[in-house]
């Protein structure tokens, strides 16, 4: 891995935001699935349609959000999207007990997900803009593996969170450790907009002047 790519700041602090996003993205719903199924008793077929508000809009807004940021730049779509996704996380860790509406639940995470749709096509978009196109694969490579950390550690991370506070043993202890697990998500997701903030405008890059030759006849 060359590590001197990591001296341009949009590299480096897109990756950084990668990390926290993804972590947030796979953690929360890792944690919305538990509460979904041992808490609330759903099948896993109805936690899946459940999901969807989460999962499913990246299709409808991805590209939207994508052509946004062409537009008026990634940062600003960026932030908002974890911005939303943050509110999303913490609507649910406040709001998701076992007497509230699951109708609640799939519009905070709607709010979520229209977010990590926001988010998905302009952050790895502005990682790979931020190198020269000879290096792409390599940056491409390093922003895939800070996608996989992200999520195994932020997964980590929740999993710590909710056994502190809770257990799979009755329908409350599962909320009663949820809750606070999700609220650790919404601090990835926090972390990711606040980083989203600092990502620079890559420097345009001109190809070099090339010198006319003159032909030689044959």
């Amino acid at each position: 891995m060359p590590l001197r790519l990591f001296r341009n700041q949009a590299f480096a602090v897109g990756n950084a935001t990668m990390f926290l996003m993804t972590g947030a993205i796979f953690a929360g719903a890792f944690m919305v699935t538990q509460e979904f199924q041992f808490a609330r008793g759903y099948s896993p077929l109805s936690t899946g349609v459940r999901l969807l508000p989460f999962f499913a809009t990246p299709m409808f807004i991805s590209p939207i959000a994508g052509a946004v940021a062409d537009r008026i730049g990634p940062r600003k779509v960026m932030a908002t999207g974890l911005s939303m996704l943050t509110v999303g996380f913490v609507w649910v860790a406040v709001r998701g007990s076992l007497s509230t509406s699951w109708i609640e639940l799939m519009l905070a995470l709607l709010i979520a997900g229209v977010g990590i749709s926001m988010a998905l096509p302009t952050v790895p978009t502005a990682v790979l803009n931020a190198v020269a196109p000879h290096e792409l694969g390599k940056a491409s490579g390093i922003n895939y593996m800070m996608q996989r950390f992200g999520a195994v550690f932020a997964i980590a991370i929740g999993s710590a969170v909710f056994a502190s506070y809770g257990h799979l043993g009755t329908p409350a202890s599962v909320t009663a450790g949820f809750k606070p697990a999700l609220a650790a998500c919404a601090v990835f997701a926090l972390l990711a907009a606040l980083s989203a903030l600092a990502i620079t405008a890559p420097q345009t890059q001109h190809a070099p002047n090339l010198e006319p030759v003159e032909a030689t006849p044959i």
